[in-house]
């Protein structure tokens, strides 16, 4: 009696890119996956990707961060911003890692449940650092660490900023954790700032945001075995990616690209098998 081959689905990975405020639209992605019943096996993130993608890591579910998102207030926001020596940064960080640490309940990375990789950059030498071992708060503050905003992460003697300045949507990387579909969140830049009156953050962070838009598009069009989706949310007169205490607005883009997704996912795992 002939035997048929076991079908074998692709390995997926899933990256989820920086974007401030904006990362809080993976939350609404990773609704829809688990709607979907959509696998995941691997996780690659940067900056606010990198907070998200280690608590659905460790705990592979995400409501418990919706949750935790949707209260957030402007003042509870700014509980978290510490002043520092200007002439080192804006911010030092030392209080939003404290609430790190305890969303994640002071866990490593030999507590996950799904493999993650964070992304940092080498301050010193403008290399990409790829983390996958040590705290998991240690790790996801050296990846948001936006250069001149925060105080640089000093983290295994190296000194480390935002993952987004060299990987914002790091494909490549959950490609080489062994993926063979990559998902990919891109939260770089929709649309345009209607600037009122410049201040010093706002124009660091759309500067910022220019750049890993730009490098963003190169890296992406490299990549085979690719899913992108690319949440939009409304028009806007501030900067978006500073905007926490907005969370619904962003996990309901974070559904609707995820959705309009999901026939081109199905498609391709079908493909695959």
């Amino acid at each position: 009696m002939e035997h048929k081959a076991a079908v074998r689905r692709p390995k997926i990975g899933l990256t989820l890119g920086s974007g401030g405020a904006r990362g809080i639209a993976h939350i609404g992605v990773l609704k829809v996956l688990e709607k979907y019943n959509i696998p995941i096996d691997y996780i690659a993130g940067a900056s606010s990707g990198a907070f998200v993608g280690a608590y659905y890591s460790l705990n592979k579910e995400i409501s418990g961060f919706e949750k935790i998102c949707l209260g957030l207030t402007k003042k509870k926001v700014l509980s978290f911003i510490d002043p520092i020596n200007p002439k080192k940064a804006l911010i030092a960080g030392n209080k939003l890692k404290q609430e790190i640490r305890r969303i994640l309940e002071n866990k490593d990375f030999n507590d996950l449940k799904i493999p993650l990789t964070i992304v940092a950059t080498n301050l010193e030498n403008g290399q990409e650092v790829r983390i996958k071992k040590g705290n998991l708060a240690d790790a996801v503050r050296a990846s948001i660490g936006i250069p001149g905003i925060f105080y640089p992460a000093r983290l295994n003697d190296k000194w480390l900023v935002d993952g987004g300045l060299i990987d914002a949507t790091p494909v490549d990387v959950a490609r080489d954790m062994g993926a063979d579909l990559v998902i990919a969140v891109d939260l770089t830049m929709g649309s345009n700032v209607n600037f009122k009156d410049p201040t010093i953050v706002g124009t660091l962070m759309q500067s910022f945001d220019i750049m890993r838009t730009e490098l963003t598009k190169l890296k992406i069009q490299s990549v085979r075995g690719l899913v992108l989706i690319q949440p939009t949310v409304d028009d806007k007169d501030e900067i978006d990616s500073l905007r926490f205490y907005e969370a619904k607005r962003f996990i309901k883009a974070g559904e609707e690209a995820a959705e309009k997704a999901i026939p081109e996912i199905k498609r391709k795992i079908k493909e695959f098998s």
